[in-house]
């Protein structure tokens, strides 16, 4: 045997899997005109349970194409994707188990910033979204227990929870990773806020305080708006912020509010009672001041569509 033939039996073969032949052997693909640094958003390659981790990211993917693509800039790379839940301690407290419904979100790490995308529990993208430059980022602190913890510049403070098991040692690192560089760039875009809200529509952002977006037309309810339909008809702010499921358990919580009401109304004018129809008033007016109250502070969290973009107009011919 000659020495070439020796050195192509016995030179070592790199075997390892990497995402690249991953995706292959799942026969998956990954939407055009989105850029991914596949080591990062696919860091399991082999071991128990890869194929999951694979699969889970890929559905993330698939559910965010669109606005991936129509939200992107020019240069920015999808560095990790994943899915958790927004943790606000008064929503918890009024709320339950429930506020979990209103705060699952997707998360989208890339070169440039942090893309949240309000979703289902199955990852399917809703109607709010939001972003957050790294600039804006003033601490970040990834827990033991899977909390992310956020103080950006402008004060606000964010907490997430309810990350997969996977990404919750993984995902902070990348995270960390990722602001370390862009610091050192000294890269610091123009924001009204550190928490922009970017239009449902075309994506571009809608600056602090304002409910129309100037780029596409489209309009907003304002908190204020949503509070008082909430205040008249306990779900009605959630209707139009699409909480369906919330909004019929509280249409419940109305009837039976309002057959409270009624019972202690017609008690007060049977037997001459003015306190019963003093409390049945008082009651009516604590339930759906609660219900405002709540509806107020969930929609001032983000933007929910009112009218859709203003449609182009087209010159008739001469």
């Amino acid at each position: 045997m000659s020495q070439f033939d020796q050195d192509e039996v016995f030179s070592p073969v790199d075997n390892e899997p990497t995402a690249q032949t991953r995706l292959k052997e799942l026969k998956a693909t990954l939407p055009e005109g989105v850029a991914f640094h596949l080591e990062s958003v696919f860091p399991k390659v082999k071991g128990w349970g890869w194929k999951k981790a694979f699969k889970t990211k890929l559905q993330y993917i698939k559910n965010t194409q669109e606005i991936l693509q129509d939200s992107l800039h020019e240069g920015e790379e999808v560095l990790y994707i994943s899915k958790g839940t927004r943790y606000s301690f008064l929503e918890y407290y009024f709320m339950g188990i429930w506020a979990m419904m209103i705060n699952h979100t997707v998360f989208v790490l890339t070169n440039l910033r942090l893309v949240m995308i309000h979703s289902s529990s199955k990852g399917k993208p809703k109607k709010t979204l939001w972003m957050i430059y790294y600039s804006q980022i003033e601490k970040f602190k990834g827990s033991w227990n899977g909390m992310l913890n956020l103080k950006l510049k402008d004060g606000k403070k964010l907490a997430f929870s309810g990350f997969p098991k996977a990404d919750r040692k993984t995902m902070p690192v990348i995270f960390q990773e990722a602001l370390d560089r862009y610091r050192e760039s000294g890269f610091d875009p123009e924001s009204s806020q550190s928490l922009e809200n970017l239009c449902t529509h075309c994506k571009d952002k809608v600056p602090k305080h304002e409910h129309d977006c100037d780029n596409c037309g489209a309009t907003y309810w304002k908190p204020s708006e949503l509070a008082w339909r909430s205040f008249i008809f306990p779900s009605w702010g959630d209707f139009l912020m699409g909480h369906t499921t919330i909004a019929i358990l509280e249409m419940f919580g109305g009837i039976m509010t309002w057959t409270t009401f009624v019972v202690l109304l017609v008690s007060g004018i049977q037997n001459s009672n003015p306190e019963d129809i003093i409390v049945a008033f008082f009651v009516v007016g604590i339930a759906h001041g609660i219900d405002a109250a709540i509806t107020a502070h969930i929609a001032g969290k983000g933007l929910h569509p009112k009218k859709g973009p203003t449609p182009l107009e087209t010159e008739s011919p001469a």
